[in-house]
C-alpha cells in the first residue's frame, strides 16, 4: 500500500511539473478588429443556419466558406488566431463583448423596424376602422333620409 502511494506521488509530482503548453503567436494572426468581425458574421450566418435549417441545405451554403472568402483568411488561420486569443483572457473577453455589443444593437436596431411595421400596420387599421364607421354613419343616414322622404310622400 505504501508503494502505491509512492507511486502514486512520483507521478502527481512528475506532471505537476511539467511545462504548460501555450499557444504560440501565429504568423498570420489575424489582428483583434477583424477578429471581431469575423465572430459578429459567423455568429450571425450560424444563427441563420440554425432558424432556417432547410433554407440552407437547399442552397447548399457553408457559413464558414463564406467568412472564408469574405475576410480572405482559412480554417488554420482561424483555429490558430482562436487558440492564440484564449489563452489571454482578458483580449478574448474583450473580443466577445464587443461581438455581444455589436449583435446586440444589430438587435435593437432591427426590434425598432419592428416596431415601426407593427405602429403602421396598427394605425393602418385603425383608419380603416375609422373610414368604415363613417361610411357606415353616412349609409345610415341616407336610408333614414330616403325614409323620411319614402314616408312624407
Amino acid at each position: 500500500m505504501k508503494q502505491f502511494f509512492f507511486i502514486l506521488l512520483l507521478v502527481l509530482s512528475f506532471t505537476a511539473c511539467q511545462d504548460v503548453e501555450t499557444a504560440e503567436k501565429p504568423e498570420n494572426l489575424i489582428e483583434k478588429k477583424k477578429m471581431v468581425d469575423v465572430l459578429f458574421d459567423l455568429t450571425k450566418l450560424e444563427a441563420t443556419k440554425n432558424y432556417s435549417t432547410r433554407e440552407f441545405n437547399k442552397r447548399e451554403v457553408d457559413a464558414k466558406e463564406l467568412i472564408f472568402e469574405k475576410y480572405k483568411i482559412d480554417s488554420l488561420q482561424l483555429a490558430q488566431s482562436m487558440a492564440y486569443y484564449a489563452e489571454d483572457f482578458k483580449v478574448n473577453e474583450a473580443i466577445y463583448d464587443e461581438v455581444k455589443e455589436r449583435l446586440e444593437k444589430e438587435k435593437d436596431h432591427f426590434d425598432s423596424i419592428m416596431n415601426a411595421e407593427r405602429t403602421e400596420k396598427t394605425d393602418s387599421i385603425q383608419a380603416k376602422k375609422e373610414q368604415d364607421s363613417i361610411k357606415n354613419a353616412l349609409q345610415l343616414k341616407l336610408k333614414e333620409s330616403v325614409q323620411n322622404i319614402s314616408d312624407e310622400s
